[in-house]
């Protein structure tokens, strides 16, 4: 036999909004780690992309001189900018 008093009634719509805050929790925790992982990827990718950069850079020097040979930090700061204005180029585009 159930009996339904409105302090069960009550109980049960407070166990249910609880259940969405713990879904809600876990939705965001996951977008969190989500985003968190693509932002080291792209950190840890930074010097493999200037130090590749800088390799071209050095081989399109040593065949044609006008074409300046750039250094690490150069190199470096070349990619964030690129990835910079890709970024904004982005962001602004939507």
């Amino acid at each position: 036999m159930k009996i339904d008093t409105p302090m069960m009634e009550l109980g049960a719509a407070v166990a249910r909004e609880m259940e969405a805050e713990e879904r809600r929790q876990a939705e965001q925790r996951a977008k969190f780690v989500a985003a968190f992982t693509r932002f080291v990827g792209a950190l840890a990718m930074l010097p493999v992309q200037a130090w590749a950069l800088m390799l071209v850079f050095g081989a399109v020097h040593s065949m044609a001189a006008p074409v300046a040979a750039v250094s690490y930090a150069t190199a470096l700061g070349l990619v964030l900018g690129l990835d910079l204005a890709a970024y904004t180029t982005k962001k602004f585009r939507k």
